[in-house]
């Protein structure tokens, strides 16, 4: 590390990063637990859909619970990178170590994830569902005894879904409101602890970005680490509000980008 570095760690500001406690998720928490936990006695669980905008900690919770009970019986797969019903049990059977080499039919990769089902509980995640291209994938894996979690941002994602694929689910809805400013204050200061070196910036800053984001812990993020490095391209030892203000823009201009990607994608695939 460079001694003149405002930023010693990079990961605890990006989403990668599962952090060893939840702030301001308590009550999204429990009742995940609640409905997965069953797992663990190798009963039924309750399939769930986390739902609510961006950066609002659907993918930090999904995989702390996952990791933290579950990391031997779960796979985690996002469906913005793998969206056909292929892709998604090709994923699923590489990650519980069995081979598949990409080109089976899907009937001989379904065969497959039944002979695993019969051997173990198995709990998949897939987040960002609606961007699966269709939903068969679902009716699949509920059919055959997997345990889902699901994430989306956007409440009427499964709205119409076939009727066979929806009385198969019966999801339990966890939602995620926005956080509020003081909420996401405490998460980035939680967040800077592990990631800006001491005293390089100021409560008062991370206040302002925690109004800034408005609510999207994702931006907040991104706000505080394009603040860093500017800063330190600038050889300077602390972080500065005009730092801040550039970063927010820039930060802005970002999710603005990702949102009209992902509605270009969503038309792209209804047509």
């Amino acid at each position: 590390m460079n001694n003149d570095s405002i930023i010693y760690n990079e990961l605890p500001l990006t989403e990668a990063f599962i952090p060893t406690r939840l702030l301001h998720r308590e009550g999204q928490l429990k009742e995940l637990e609640r409905c997965l936990k069953p797992a663990l006695r190798n009963r039924t669980i309750e399939n769930v859909f986390l739902v609510g905008p961006s950066g609002t900690g659907k993918t930090t919770l999904a995989k702390w619970v996952l990791e933290s009970y579950f990391k031997e019986i779960s796979c985690y797969i996002n469906c913005w990178k793998y969206r056909s019903t292929h892709d998604v049990l090709k994923e699923i059977l590489l990650n519980f170590q069995i081979p598949v080499h990409g080109r089976e039919p899907t009937g001989e990769l379904v065969d497959k994830l039944e002979k695993l089902i019969k051997k173990r509980k198995v709990i998949v995640c897939l987040d960002e569902v609606d961007q699966l291209n269709d939903f068969d994938i679902l009716y699949t894996l509920a059919r055959n005894g997997s345990g889902l979690l699901l994430a989306s941002t956007h409440y009427h994602a499964l709205m119409n879904l076939p009727s066979r694929i929806k009385s198969s689910l019966v999801l339990t809805e966890i939602e995620f409101p926005a956080y509020k400013p003081d909420e996401l204050f405490d998460i980035l200061k939680d967040r800077v602890q592990f990631s800006f070196k001491p005293n390089s910036i100021l409560d008062e800053l991370i206040k302002i970005v925690s109004v800034m984001a408005e609510g999207d812990a994702r931006i907040g993020l991104e706000i505080l680490i394009r603040a860093g490095k500017k800063a330190e391209d600038k050889n300077l030892r602390k972080v500065t509000i005009e730092e801040v203000k550039q970063a927010t823009k820039e930060a802005k201009r970002f999710k603005t980008s990702y949102f009209s990607l992902r509605e270009y994608s969503m038309m792209m695939l209804k047509e």
